[in-house]
């Protein structure tokens, strides 16, 4: 069975944001028993390893992890990128603050706090913005395809979220596969296997060592915010056409 196969039945959020960042966790093991075992493990395995079972079971893993690191983030970051968007205190553009919370409020029929409002109580404020954003995301979601470039930052964020929240478990699956180079290296010698297999290992340990960082979780949730209040933006009948225009098509701050 391949992987392509096993995935099809989960929807694009959950094979982009779940399932794709198992699979990188997992890989170094995947790795060694591909190239140094003549496939014959992986193969007698993949039925279980790709039932639909084991992949749900991985999805959720992987997305209890992603939340984890995400309440995290927020108490570091101060708030959602979407929470910050609406605030009158870390506003950077005036206008469209004013634009985009009068679109909300219009929408909805429900008033969002003042400047002097939130000044006398941020986080009751912020407990209204949260509200509306999380209104806004049913919003999006109730209308399948009119936004898919939301859909798409959407999954970006929700992939590298829990990228970093299985950070730590894939490090000790690495580190384990990189221990299994080395008794493999004193067993056989250095083949041409075990430099390929070493080599990717290595470059998957740069990658989730000095690519897989906050830093970049924190900009994949800010350009979805970004996206998410553009829908504000658009008349519905719109949305689709000047998003596909885009060249791009995607909630980790939404609760996936």
């Amino acid at each position: 069975m391949k992987l392509s196969e096993a995935v099809s039945g989960f929807d694009f959020y959950s094979r982009r944001a779940r399932i794709y960042p198992a699979t990188l966790a997992v890989l170094p093991v995947a790795l060694i028993s591909a190239l140094l075992t003549n496939n014959k493990p992986l193969v007698a395995l993949s039925p279980i390893l790709l039932s639909a079972g084991t992949l749900f079971l991985a999805s959720n893993i992987v997305r209890v992890l992603g939340q984890r690191a995400q309440q995290r983030l927020i108490v570091k970051w101060d708030g959602m990128p979407t929470t910050k968007l609406l605030r009158f205190r870390d506003a950077q553009n005036g206008v469209m603050l004013q634009r985009r919370r009068q679109a909300l409020e219009a929408l909805f029929g429900t008033p969002l706090p003042t400047r002097r409002q939130e000044a006398a109580n941020p986080q009751k404020a912020d407990e209204a913005y949260i509200a509306a954003t999380r209104r806004l995301i049913t919003h999006v979601r109730s209308r399948p395809g009119q936004f898919p470039l939301i859909d798409h930052e959407n999954a970006t964020y929700g992939f590298a979220r829990n990228l970093l929240g299985v950070k730590p478990l894939a490090l000790v699956v690495l580190t384990a596969s990189v221990a299994a180079d080395a008794v493999i290296y004193l067993r056989d010698g250095l083949t041409g296997p075990l430099v390929v297999v070493g080599g990717l290992h290595l470059g998957l340990a740069a990658i989730w060592l000095f690519f897989i960082r906050p830093a970049w979780v924190r900009q994949a949730a800010e350009t979805y915010a970004e996206r998410l209040l553009e829908a504000l933006d658009l008349p519905p009948d719109r949305a689709m056409n000047e998003q596909d225009g885009s060249g791009d098509q995607t909630p980790g701050l939404s609760g996936e």
